[in-house]
């Protein structure tokens, strides 16, 4: 139901989204700081033959042509947001929206998010550059992912299509699931539980 309703309001009553977004960034990033605080060292920790840091405001751009140079089939399960430089830009700043990139010297090659909220869950999203797929980096951004949610204790969800077999792979190497439902677009609402 809550997922229906944030939909509605993002679509169609955006003013009043902009402000709900704005409220929970604040108060997560209040409740949390600590924990936030950590995540650079996690990720310097994760860190091996690519390095993953925390996304800057000055990132937007060179995010934005990544997102420009994937071909149009890797976007077919994956459409979280715009990937415009102005969309990117917000996302960045949102305390909330944890922005992270996976570089290969300074080149991005990969980049995946932790969209938190202050209810306790949170909603990952991954994408690898194509020309550096099956090289572990999916893999790794998975394992990142689920250190920062147990120092956050946040519980993660996210949407997968049953179609999407590389992604279903690299989410059960480093993850159980549970299917909490499949969704209207025929896509299953899961949430991620750590490797038993």
């Amino acid at each position: 139901m809550l997922y229906k309703l944030a939909h509605i309001l993002r679509d169609r009553f955006g003013f009043l989204w902009n402000i709900i977004e704005w409220c929970n960034a604040f108060v997560f990033a209040l409740t949390h700081g600590s924990a936030l605080r950590k995540i650079p060292g996690i990720l310097e920790e994760c860190s091996g033959q690519f390095t993953l840091r925390v996304a800057a405001p000055a990132d937007a751009a060179p995010l934005a042509a990544f997102f420009a140079e994937q071909p149009e089939e890797a976007f077919k399960f994956f459409k979280p947001h715009a990937f415009d430089e102005k969309t990117l830009s917000k996302n960045i700043r949102n305390k909330a929206f944890l922005t992270f990139l996976v570089l290969d010297g300074e080149k991005i090659v990969g980049y995946f998010f932790l969209r938190c909220f202050v209810n306790g869950k949170s909603f990952r999203g991954r994408i690898v550059d194509y020309r550096w797929r099956n090289k572990g980096i999916a893999k790794q951004m998975g394992l990142t992912m689920n250190k920062i949610i147990a120092i956050l204790k946040v519980r993660l969800f996210g949407s997968i299509s049953p179609d999407n077999y590389a992604s279903l792979q690299s989410t059960k190497a480093v993850n159980d699931i549970r299917i909490i439902k499949t969704l209207d677009n025929g896509y299953y609402y899961i949430e991620y539980l750590p490797k038993k």
